[in-house]
């Protein structure tokens, strides 16, 4: 005949009671810690914009009394706009992208502490009560001129509206142009010159003196300002100089070009 088998009691010694105390206490205390980080602190996870096309530029938008948008731009090596100013009592929805590599993003004496990444926007959002300037440093190892890749946020009581500092202009890319002597060989209204006309440019495709072709776009146009002479477009063999221009000046060509319409006129 079967028997039923005997009972065990479980016994917890003091040791063992002692420890799942502290365990207990323990996650107590970091459950503390994190809502004191969250709602007295304000720290939070930054968090990213999905389904969103990344901007191209830095910019400036307001959206309401001392309520605003600033879109940016991460590029060896500095920030697009470098530096903002903004009434004290100001909110700011920041929003960062990266034209080229990884890039940290941190508003010193802030919460904002960002990646900037190629093709993913992230997001934070701050306010300003106190006037001071807080200095925005890149954290993340980006390249040989790291160090100097810096920006400004200046938040002052003795302004009412916002104001930034560089951000793109239209017309930019077009006094380089003229400063550089470019417009004495390529016209912008399609007249004939010694260099192809600027007008219509963008966006074509141009064949090359070995017989290839090219789309006109960005890479494009930065081969041909530091690279004159290598493969250059059919029927205009060996006649432009290498360009003296910076990474910056480059761009700014670039946008005018991409930003020019069929009449040569900025869009």
């Amino acid at each position: 005949m079967a028997t039923e088998p005997e009972s065990k009691e479980i016994h917890v010694n003091a040791t063992e009671k002692r420890v799942i105390a502290a365990a207990i206490l323990f996650t107590a205390a970091c459950l503390m810690l994190i809502a004191y980080a969250t709602w007295g602190l304000g720290i939070n996870v930054p968090t990213c914009v999905p389904g969103t096309k990344a901007f191209d530029h830095g910019s400036i938008t307001k959206h309401g009394n001392k309520n605003y948008e600033i879109h940016f731009l991460a590029k060896m090596w500095g920030f697009e706009p470098r530096q903002v100013r903004v009434p004290a009592g100001s909110t700011l929805d920041i929003f960062l992208t990266s034209k080229d590599v990884t890039h940290g993003f941190q508003v010193a004496g802030t919460n904002v502490n960002l990646m900037a990444e190629p093709a993913v926007i992230s997001n934070a959002r701050v306010h300003f009560d106190k006037p001071g300037r807080y200095t925005i440093v890149c954290h993340e190892y980006c390249g040989s001129a790291h160090q100097n890749m810096s920006g400004m946020i200046e938040v002052s009581d003795q302004i009412s509206d916002i104001s930034a500092e560089g951000l793109p202009s239209p017309e930019a890319g077009r006094k380089i142009l003229e400063d550089k002597g470019c417009l004495a060989c390529h016209s912008l209204d399609g007249t004939p010159g010694i260099g192809p006309t600027f007008k219509g440019l963008w966006g074509q495709t141009t064949e090359l003196t070995d017989g290839t072709t090219r789309k006109v776009d960005a890479e494009f146009v930065r081969e041909k300002i530091l690279n004159p002479s290598e493969n250059p477009v059919k029927g205009f063999e060996h006649v432009m100089p290498q360009l003296p221009a910076t990474q910056d000046e480059i761009e700014q060509i670039e946008d005018y070009l991409e930003g020019m319409d069929r009449d040569g006129t900025p869009k």
